[in-house]
């Protein structure tokens, strides 16, 4: 039996004694048993060589996938008013001679719990399965994604039943924090009736041709307003710059009509001068 030192080893029954195995054996040797280890009241039956049931192992995937569809709202929302510089207090202690944080420490502290758990689940992980490649991006939101989508299994059918419990436990009150602060970050959005994008995009020809998005004012957690476009996020600019571009566009306008005003006027009154005289 070939290990590395890299790999965690589990104690397995051998006999009337224990050995000390890597986890490719000691999950080849675990006795599952065929009831949920979440439902000793009233027993459910557990997915086969694993130990949670189909609804435990759909919750626990949940949790994973909340965490990461949410990470980047709540990055968003880290700075609670989109300034370092803001007199508003956002840390907890009242000391006068500590000054405001610039981030909002509930965001702050979801954001640590998640992280801390995504990891300590990809630590185990990796010494348990040395072979796998993980991605490039070691962004918390990326491997909660990855762990979601390809190792839930390994952690359901884990030979370590506490492991599994931890996992469990800890991905699922970092899930409820990054919820609970996720609701509180959302942006606001209202939309902008008859202001169409003014970008261009790619066709399936390879062509360019304009936006077809409509335009929406959103306001971030942290305070931020844009303007973006419903159809590509890229399409985006800050709200104050966007109503100085319109209103340097509707000044434009007015001198414009303004000016034509003037000279058809001038012209008219001069043809009608002429006629007269």
């Amino acid at each position: 039996m070939n290990t590395t030192d890299e790999e965690y080893k589990y104690r397995v029954s051998a006999g009337i004694d224990f050995e000390l195995v890597p986890y490719r054996v000691a999950v080849l040797l675990t006795d599952y048993q065929p009831f949920c280890m979440y439902h000793a009241e009233a027993p459910v039956h557990a997915v086969r060589k694993t130990h949670l049931c189909p609804a435990c192992i759909a919750d626990l995937t949940r949790a994973f996938r909340l965490i990461a569809d949410n990470w980047n709202g709540l990055q968003d929302g880290l700075a609670r008013a989109g300034r370092a510089a803001s007199s508003e207090r956002v840390g907890g202690s009242a000391d006068p001679s500590i000054g405001p944080l610039p981030i909002n420490t509930d965001v702050s502290d979801a954001m640590g719990l998640a992280r801390a758990a995504i990891w300590s689940t990809v630590g185990q992980l990796v010494q348990d399965r040395p072979e796998v490649r993980m991605p490039e991006d070691h962004s918390t939101d990326v491997l909660a994604d990855w762990i979601a989508r390809r190792h839930i299994d390994y952690l359901a059918s884990h030979p370590a039943r506490e492991h599994l419990h931890s996992v469990f436990s800890d991905v699922g009150a970092a899930a409820l924090a990054v919820r609970d602060q996720a609701y509180q970050c959302a942006p606001v959005e209202v939309e902008m009736k008859h202001s169409h994008c003014h970008q261009f995009t790619d066709d399936t020809a390879g062509g360019r041709v304009p936006c077809p998005g409509q335009l929406v004012g959103v306001q971030l957690a942290n305070g931020r307003q844009v303007v973006e476009c419903s159809a590509d996020p890229l399409h985006r600019i800050p709200a104050d710059a966007w109503f100085q571009i319109q209103t340097k566009k509707a000044a434009y306008r007015k001198r414009d009509i303004a000016r034509l005003q003037r000279k058809y006027t001038r012209r008219r009154d001069g043809n009608q001068s002429l006629a007269g005289s």
